[in-house]
């Protein structure tokens, strides 16, 4: 809440009856609320709305794998339930975990029920490798449900998160227990390579845990998840609860929780070397999970219309989509944005000057929307686009059937035939006027065919159907 000075000092409120008095800071302060709330709704940042938007999105019912011989696939999804908690994995791709706004909350809730937010991808670390089933010791990575990623407003999926853990640090550690954090992130690194072992309960799981390397994972089996990274293990622990916005969880945390016992196991006889007997601690039901399918064969199909992933045309898309709401001749007002930075007529544009370009622009682009449109036409890497690539790229090509028409325009216009046409002396309407508006030539109205072409090129990027540009275009210059 915000206080006028007077207001901090004591006094009450003033109003427009007052003789003496700064009553206009009540009335500037009240409008600035109304204005902030204002954004708020028509961005969808309401604190109600963008609850019951996250709510519905991660509760949303997903396709479930079904698995008919019972083994686990790359590409299916899964949900991983939890020993010890009765739970499973679960993901908030809105709530920041920590520090890092690019790193998300990861947890264990109470329901084993596939939805969004618990239902997971499993993905391979190497494309090229020809495996179809998910075996013992083999890394992978486990993606969120593609459902959390698609973003309304430019009606494109934003980039996968993956399930990672890091060391600890006086930064970076798990809220409640302070062991290492496991969190859900883009950044495709070896913080998000995962892979399977047997859990060691008895005497016989030092043979069976090297005897299964390789071996195709079974739907349902216990197996601890150990961190490729840092060789820790997966954990949650029922003691660790917290409060959510979905309601009681558990903190999930890389931990390796162990018995006080000791059990035989193998340490390189599966690489061909001879090894003495190695007595390692079981360990507890805290590290062991579960990849659990579907029951049902019906809950596997893939009913949904996702949208297409991030890209950079899908955003070009969206920054001529603003700038068309702004502007009569959007392209061209892009143009002459951007050519006013161009403060050393290179025409060349660095990161903070197509960031911020954009912005003043009213184009709202987060941090990986930006990094993808920037990337695209960073060919070199050198951190420098060139604005008349950007600009080509926003505006697209104009088809034949078009040129066409101009061309034929043009000629009609060009009476004797010489290649330049005074515009100014052809017509009074609106054509002329919004033409040498945005024309940049001499003042004198000579343009010429080239561009005549040039300007309906970037005019071509707004009008969708080619009859309504070729009558747009005729029916402007009286033809």
């Amino acid at each position: 809440m915000n206080f006028t000075p007077q207001q901090l000092a004591g006094g009450g409120s003033y109003n427009c009856k007052t003789r003496v008095g700064n009553w206009l800071e009540d009335v500037c302060l009240e409008e600035a609320k109304f204005g902030d709330f204002k954004r708020a709704r028509e961005h969808g940042t309401l604190t109600m709305g963008m609850f019951n938007t996250k709510v519905a999105s991660c509760t949303s019912t997903v396709p479930h794998t079904y698995s008919e011989d019972g083994l686990i696939k790359y590409g299916d999804s899964i949900v991983l339930a939890h020993k010890q908690t009765g739970g499973s994995l679960a993901c908030d791709p809105f709530e920041a975990a920590g520090f890092d706004s690019s790193e998300f909350n990861a947890s264990v809730c109470e329901s084993t029920s596939s939805m969004a937010r618990n239902t997971f991808v499993i993905t391979k670390v190497d494309e090229a490798d020809p495996s179809e089933y998910v075996a013992w010791g083999t890394p992978f990575r486990l993606m969120c449900n593609p459902s959390l990623r698609v973003d309304e407003e430019t009606n494109m999926l934003q980039p996968p998160l993956f399930l990672a853990s890091s060391l600890k640090n006086e930064r970076k550690a798990s809220p409640l227990s302070n062991n290492q954090l496991v969190y859900m992130t883009a950044k495709v690194t070896y913080s998000t390579v995962w892979k399977t072992q047997m859990p060691a309960v008895s005497k016989d799981s030092g043979a069976a845990r090297v005897l299964s390397q390789g071996e195709a994972l079974v739907s349902g089996c216990d197996v601890v998840l150990q961190h490729c990274q840092t060789m820790q293990l997966l954990s949650s622990d029922s003691r660790n609860a917290m409060n959510t916005d979905f309601g009681t969880e558990y903190e999930v945390c890389g931990a390796t929780m162990q018995k006080n016992g000791k059990v035989s196991v193998m340490a390189g006889e599966f690489s061909g070397r001879r090894t003495s007997v190695t007595n390692v601690k079981p360990e507890m039901d805290q590290n062991i999970w579960s990849f659990v399918t579907s029951s049902d064969a019906s809950l596997g199909d893939d009913n949904r219309n996702l949208p297409p992933p991030l890209s950079a045309a899908g955003l070009i898309a969206k920054v001529l989509d603003v700038m068309k709401k702004r502007s009569k001749n959007a392209v061209r007002a892009l143009k002459s944005a951007f050519k006013s930075m161009d403060e050393t007529g290179d025409f060349k544009l660095d990161r903070e000057d197509l960031k911020w370009g954009l912005k003043n622009l009213g184009v709202e682009l987060n941090d990986e929307q930006f990094g993808v449109l920037f990337k695209h036409f960073d060919k070199g890497g050198d951190g420098i686009i060139s604005l008349t690539e950007f600009l080509v790229a926003t505006r697209g090509e104009m088809n034949e059937k078009r040129e066409a028409v101009v061309l034929a325009a043009y000629d009609k216009l060009d009476a004797d035939g010489s290649g330049m046409v005074n515009i100014t002396t052809l017509t009074e309407g609106e054509a002329a006027k919004d033409f040498m508006s945005v024309w940049e030539a001499t003042p004198d109205g000579i343009v010429t065919k080239e561009e005549f072409i040039e300007y309906y090129k970037d005019l071509s990027a707004e009008i969708e159907s080619d009859d309504q540009f070729e009558q747009t275009l005729l029916s402007a210059w009286g033809l």
